[in-house]
């Protein structure tokens, strides 16, 4: 059963990488925006990589061992997840109407994804080794990103009513 789900995920991910560029290939979405996309997103992706190596090891440092199979699919699921979220929020980025100017959402949407993605990586690591403690360790970044947004919410806010 294990087998299922490392090939077979495997086997959709390819069939979902080869339709999505068919597609995209018939739109005339393979230009240069999205190669620069593309290259700048796997860029940043390594950086989330090795960050995740690095709590990993601390992690071993610590003792708390989680055994080789979960810490390669928490690196996976890291550097894939990484990958595509930034792909995503770079697209938005480029695609931005740049009329909106300062009200653009796209600042709330980066902090959404970022508060979600730390949230879920701390829960992973959680569920994987048993140790509910590792959810306490989500509270600062995810306590920073809610001021974030709060911050970003009061600053549209803000140049809302002066502009109206």
């Amino acid at each position: 059963m294990d087998y299922l789900g490392i090939y077979g995920g495997l086997l959709f991910g390819i069939a979902g990488w080869y339709f999505g560029r068919r597609a995209a290939a018939k739109n005339n979405g393979l230009d240069e925006m999205h190669a620069y996309m593309a290259s700048k997103s796997r860029s940043i992706s390594w950086y989330f990589t090795i960050t995740a190596i690095y709590v990993l090891l601390s992690l071993e440092v610590f003792g708390l061992s989680i055994g080789t199979i979960p810490s390669l699919a928490i690196l996976l699921f890291v550097h894939l997840g990484s990958w595509g979220l930034t792909f995503f929020l770079l697209r938005a980025r480029m695609t931005e109407d740049p009329d909106e100017g300062k009200n653009s959402k796209f600042q709330l949407v980066l902090s959404i994804a970022i508060f979600t993605s730390v949230l879920l990586l701390f829960a992973i690591i959680s569920a994987v080794t048993g140790e509910w403690r590792f959810l306490l360790a989500a509270i600062p970044p995810v306590l920073m990103n809610v001021l974030v947004m709060i911050s970003i919410r009061k600053k549209q806010a803000g140049s809302g009513k002066k502009a109206g």
